[in-house]
């Protein structure tokens, strides 16, 4: 995306286990599926993965860390649709002032609905 994200994506069904990938498989195990079986047995073998399973269940029996958790995503999802909005409504500016300049040029109203994807009374009403 950028030089400062990178985003990964993993497919859960579609690893093939093996010792390298051990612990790997069981931190995406507990992402996916805290109370899974694998999960449960793992945590006798790993610390770290038992004490996040312990803090997960501590935070959903407080109350008011949970409700601080669904606020928290709640702005993120505020947040990305407000994003998402600016966006969409940058690139239909673009888009207006590409038709503007092809009307100028002279370029048969046809064409610019084809190319730029917007409609008759949108181009005309700028």
């Amino acid at each position: 995306m950028t030089d400062k994200l990178e985003l990964v994506i993993i497919e859960l069904p579609k690893i093939i286990e093996d010792e390298a990938r051990s612990e790997l498989i069981d931190w995406l195990s507990f992402l996916e599926n805290p109370k899974s079986e694998r999960v449960k047995e793992k945590m006798k073998e790993n610390e770290e993965l038992n004490e996040a399973v312990n803090k997960l269940e501590e935070m959903s029996e407080d109350e008011y860390l949970e409700r601080i958790a669904d606020l928290r995503e709640k702005k993120i999802l505020d947040e990305n649709s407000r994003l998402s909005e600016s966006y969409n409504k940058g690139i239909k500016e673009a888009k207006l002032e590409t038709a503007k300049k092809m009307l100028e040029e002279n370029i048969d109203i046809e064409t610019i609905i084809r190319v730029t994807g917007l409609t008759k009374e949108e181009i005309l009403e700028k």
